[in-house]
């Protein structure tokens, strides 16, 4: 854990972490009942990435062909007319 900073709020209640150095990305945040601000890092995935990580059934033939890709089917390229 990093040593605290005394952060400033300006006139329209907004304040800067850019001392503080966070990882970029998104973050999930919460207020608590006692005004703690709590930032946790958060991922975010489209729907479409969402229902793919839900099918069990297909992510276990994903696992299965990067485990061992000489054994999965190829398709060509469509010959020429």
């Amino acid at each position: 854990m990093s040593e605290p900073v005394l952060i400033d709020m300006d006139e329209r209640g907004r304040v800067s972490l850019g001392r503080l150095h966070p990882a970029p990305g998104p973050y999930l945040g919460v207020v608590e009942d006692d005004g703690t601000v709590v930032l946790r890092p958060a991922a975010v995935m489209t729907v479409s990435q969402a229902r793919l990580l839900a099918n069990p059934g297909l992510m276990a033939e994903i696992d299965a062909f990067a485990a061992s890709p000489e054994s999965g089917a190829r398709r060509g390229r469509p010959g020429r007319r």
